[in-house]
C-alpha cells in the first residue's frame, strides 16, 4: 500500500509545482495555457543533463529552462502585447515538436537519479515548502500586495507606484521556472526514463487544478492530492484492488474526466455569480498605458 502513496504523492509533488507556478502567474493577471509545453522542455533538459551530469543538476537545469521560457512568454504577452492564450498555445506546439526532435532520439533508463527516503522523493517536502512560502507572500507580504493588484487592475497599480511590467516579469519567471522544475522531477524522480512526450496531459490538469482552487495556494494543495491519487489510480489500480471491473483505458481516463467535470462546475452561472470575484479581474487581458 505505501508504495502507491508514495507514487501518489509523488505525482501530486509535480501536479503541485505546475500549478503554483500558474497560480502565481495568473494572480498577476498573466495566463499561460503553455504550462504544458514548459514541462515537456524541462522533462528533456532535466533528462539530458541529469544523465550526464546528475540528477540534482538535472532539476536544476529543467528549471532553469523552464524560467527561460516563461520570461519568453512575458516578452509576448507583456511587453509586445501578444494574446495570451496564442502566446501560450505557441510554447506548448514549439514544446511537442521540439522535445519531439530534440529528445526522442534518447532511451532508456536514467543512469543517475536523486535519493529517496521510503520511496517517497525530496520534491515532496520542497512542493510543499513552496505552495506555504507563494501563500505567505501573496496573502502576508508588501511584494503580493503589489502581484494582487496587479492582477485585478493593472492600471490602479500604476498609478499607485506599482511597476506592473517588473511585477508580471518576476511571476511569469517564477512560474516557468517551477512548471520546467515539474517537467524535470516527473523525469528524473517519477519516470526514471524518457518516454515520447513524458507529460501525458499533466500540464493541461495542472492549468484546472489553479482554476479549480479558486486562485488560492493551500485549495490547490488539496486539488493536487486528490488528482495524484487518481492519476496513480488510474495507471496501477491493482494496488489498491485486483478486481477493479473496469478495463485498463477507461480508469486512465479517470482524471481527464475529473478535469472535465470541474472545468464544466465552474463554467456555469450559478458558480461563477458565487465566486466570480475570486478570478483576478484582469486575468489575460494586456495592459496598455494611456
Amino acid at each position: 500500500m505505501w508504495p502507491f502513496i508514495a507514487r501518489s504523492l509523488e505525482i501530486s509533488t509535480i501536479l503541485l509545482l505546475a500549478a503554483i507556478g500558474e497560480l502565481l502567474d495568473e494572480r498577476s493577471g498573466v495566463l499561460n495555457v503553455g504550462i504544458e509545453g514548459i514541462m515537456l522542455l524541462g522533462a528533456a533538459a532535466g533528462f539530458i543533463v541529469g544523465d550526464a551530469v546528475g540528477g540534482f543538476v538535472g532539476l536544476l537545469v529543467g528549471a532553469a529552462v523552464g524560467g527561460l521560457i516563461g520570461f519568453l512568454h512575458g516578452v509576448f504577452s507583456i511587453s509586445l502585447k501578444v494574446d495570451q492564450v496564442v502566446s501560450g498555445m505557441g510554447i506548448w506546439l514549439f514544446a511537442m515538436g521540439f522535445v519531439t526532435y530534440w529528445a526522442d532520439r534518447y532511451s532508456g533508463p536514467l543512469d543517475t537519479k536523486i535519493p529517496k527516503i521510503y520511496d517517497l522523493s525530496p520534491m515532496f517536502p520542497i512542493a510543499l515548502l513552496t505552495v506555504f512560502l507563494i501563500w505567505f507572500v501573496l496573502a502576508k507580504t508588501h511584494i503580493g500586495l503589489k502581484i494582487r493588484a496587479v492582477g485585478e487592475n493593472p492600471f490602479a497599480a500604476e498609478v499607485s507606484g506599482v511597476d506592473f511590467i517588473k511585477i508580471r516579469y518576476l511571476c511569469v519567471v517564477v512560474g516557468g521556472a517551477l512548471g520546467g522544475l515539474a517537467g524535470a522531477s516527473l523525469i528524473i524522480s517519477y519516470l526514471g526514463a524518457w518516454s515520447h512526450l513524458p507529460t501525458k496531459g499533466l500540464g493541461w490538469v495542472a492549468l484546472a487544478l489553479v482554476m479549480f482552487s479558486l486562485w488560492r495556494p493551500l485549495i490547490l494543495l488539496g486539488g493536487s492530492l486528490l488528482f495524484g491519487f487518481l492519476w496513480q489510480l488510474a495507471i496501477s489500480p491493482e494496488t489498491i484492488y485486483a478486481g477493479i471491473p473496469a478495463p485498463l483505458p477507461v480508469l486512465r481516463m479517470i482524471p481527464f474526466i475529473m478535469t472535465i467535470l470541474f472545468l464544466v462546475v465552474i463554467s456555469t452561472e450559478t458558480f461563477r455569480k458565487k465566486w466570480a470575484l475570486a478570478k483576478p479581474e484582469s486575468l489575460g487581458i494586456p495592459f496598455f498605458k494611456e
